[in-house]
């Protein structure tokens, strides 16, 4: 479900239509994240760091409005929720893009993603198409757990108002620094949505949200 933005009457209408006309409005921030308890918690439980980390994060962004807001069209539109999509590699080497509902429960995420994580890790082939192009309210999301970096970009099409608008996440492997596990994290944005102050709302709510992971497992 969504609602459709007034553009005409949006308290940023101008910053809208001046990123909009761009080929490539998007912009991205890399940070670090203490992601200690999330790693302590997976250890301790058993269960998969890459899940409990997206189920968190899914949680963090979710929560933001400008998160949610999608082009499609010519329509600006505010999604309720907004679902992973992932990408896992297969026997053959080579990367499939996944996609689950995102439930406010942990265990019934945790179960979807588990399923779909799965069925991608034994696929033999890879279907034609890679990201539905008939549905915006997902995030696009990668992970490289072999390498820690310092800054990444990711690969948008010039000129797709409605690709542009979809926010691209990856993260990379945690090393122990300190006694703590630090993670290197990117999320781009485009600016015709998301000026710098709900992009930093967004990532520090992340980081805030790692430093007591436990409430969103627990909880649920």
């Amino acid at each position: 479900m969504y609602k459709i933005i007034d553009t005409e009457k949006w308290n940023r209408k101008t910053q809208y239509e001046w990123f909009n006309s761009f080929s490539n409005p998007c912009y991205g921030i890399d940070i670090e994240l203490d992601v200690t308890r999330i790693v302590q918690y997976s250890k301790a439980s058993h269960t998969s760091f890459f899940i409990n980390f997206l189920y968190l994060m899914m949680c963090s962004l979710n929560s933001i409005e400008e998160m949610r807001l999608r082009i499609v069209g010519n329509e600006v539109r505010l999604y309720d929720v907004i679902h992973p999509t992932y990408t896992v590699m297969t026997k053959l080497e080579v990367f499939d893009n996944c996609k689950n509902l995102m439930y406010d429960s942990y265990p019934n995420f945790y179960q979807a993603c588990q399923k779909e994580v799965e069925r991608a890790k034994n696929e033999c082939s890879i279907q034609p198409g890679y990201n539905d192009e008939e549905s915006y309210n997902v995030y696009y999301i990668t992970c490289l757990p072999w390498l820690t970096y310092a800054g990444m970009t990711h690969p948008i099409p010039n000129g797709n108002k409605e690709s542009c608008s979809v926010p691209r996440i990856c993260f990379g492997r945690f090393e122990e620094k300190n006694k703590r596990y630090i993670m290197p994290f990117n999320l781009t944005v485009s600016h015709a949505l998301v000026d710098g102050f709900p992009c930093s709302k967004a990532l520090n709510t992340l980081k805030e949200n790692c430093l007591r992971a436990e409430e969103f497992y627990i909880k649920n």
